[in-house]
């Protein structure tokens, strides 16, 4: 039997990138069915794996293939991300599992950023700074920032399937700032902000987080932008964290205004019948709204939970979704506008836009999420 054809590595740039991605050699082993002592000789030497091998690694590591093969390197700018899980389990073997799993989210959404980066150059645009700074001690004020940030007296929320969410997340996407969703169940996280000066990012974590529930992670998420902070949120709602509670806070004042509640709330009515009353004037989410009035004391944190819960089954079984719906949600409308104007444009091909999108060889699905961007 022939042996194997071998190809050439760098080693330097292997353990770079393993590095990079927080992996012990014993885990790259574990996720690419590598034996680990043929890795560690590959950090040594540079012919010890096929091209099936290197493609396997390259695939964990988040990078082109071509990256393993040269010395020099690429380092990814990177914010430094507080923690604000609530973590209250001792250290396991897990951990290194979890953080793996962090430095994923994180380099992706670095990746899907630098993407669109180098598209709004390819069409001679430059996306403007992001200019929202709050004060993290006021939240009334700060939510009025928000509100004159966002221009929202000036912007149209359409009621649609997802409650008024994707209408909120394109009116975010429109000033700079990249919105994406990912479904990541390792984290035990609702969402996480990436605070650059420029195109800074949102990753909704939806792993058991419905589209009405989203919104309210993602103001959430804008105010730790507006505070400059890149962090890896917890369970919002059930957070100790006086960071987090205060990014609640500014939430619910965006949202749902004290001075709205105030003139919507009946303490003889239910609570059903309250949010319904409220949502006619503030376009919020039933969850966003629920949230509120718990901040504002008028319900306990026991209804809340209850209230929500209810939602979530009222809403649940929608399994077996297509790729191309989960790309359209990952990506969002303004992303993808951009990436079919420089299709149009010839700035990008047709095969490295599937290639970006992550939908390779799928012409059709291409075509649908051109019909949607722009529907």
């Amino acid at each position: 039997m022939a042996s194997r054809q071998l190809v050439t590595h760098s080693p330097n740039a292997l353990k770079h990138y393993r590095q990079q991605m927080s992996l012990s050699v014993d885990l790259l082993a574990k996720k690419t069915s590598i034996k680990a002592a043929k890795i560690e000789d590959a950090e040594a030497n540079n012919r010890v794996f096929t091209i099936k091998q290197l493609n396997k690694i390259a695939e964990k590591l988040l990078v082109p293939v071509s990256y393993l093969t040269f010395d020099s390197v690429i380092h990814r700018d990177l914010p430094e991300v507080v923690d604000f899980r609530n973590k209250i389990e001792e250290v396991s073997e897990g951990d290194e599992e979890q953080q793996y799993q962090f430095n994923k989210v994180v380099q992706e959404a670095y990746i899907d950023r630098d993407n669109l980066l180098g598209i709004y150059e390819s069409l001679n645009d430059v996306p403007n700074n992001f200019s929202l700074e709050l004060s993290g001690c006021n939240a009334k004020q700060d939510a009025n920032l928000i509100t004159e940030f966002l221009q929202l007296k000036d912007e149209s929320l359409l009621e649609s399937n997802s409650d008024y969410y994707k209408s909120w997340r394109t009116i975010v996407e429109k000033n700079d700032v990249l919105v994406l969703e990912k479904s990541n169940p390792h984290l035990s996280s609702e969402g996480m902000a990436l605070y650059y000066e420029k195109l800074p990012i949102i990753v909704i974590l939806t792993t058991g987080q419905p589209p009405a529930r989203r919104l309210f992670t993602l103001i959430h998420e804008l105010v730790h932008l507006g505070l400059k902070q890149s962090v890896l949120d917890g369970s919002l709602i059930n957070s100790s964290y006086d960071e987090e509670i205060y990014c609640n806070k500014v939430a619910g004042y965006v949202l749902v205004p004290e001075s709205v509640v105030q003139k919507c709330y009946s303490h003889s009515a239910t609570l059903t019948e309250n949010v319904l009353n409220i949502r006619k004037i503030t376009k919020a989410s039933r969850q966003a709204v629920a949230i509120q009035l718990k901040q504002l004391d008028l319900i306990q944190q026991n209804e809340l939970e209850d209230y929500l819960n209810s939602l979530r089954v009222e809403i649940s079984g929608n399994f077996g979704v297509k790729k191309r719906y989960s790309t359209y949600n990952h990506f969002g409308k303004v992303y993808l506008q951009q990436v079919f104007s420089a299709i149009w444009q010839e700035e990008l091909t047709i095969n490295t836009a599937m290639d970006l999108l992550r939908i390779p060889n799928r012409i059709e699905d291409l075509k649908y999420l051109e019909e949607k961007a722009f529907s």
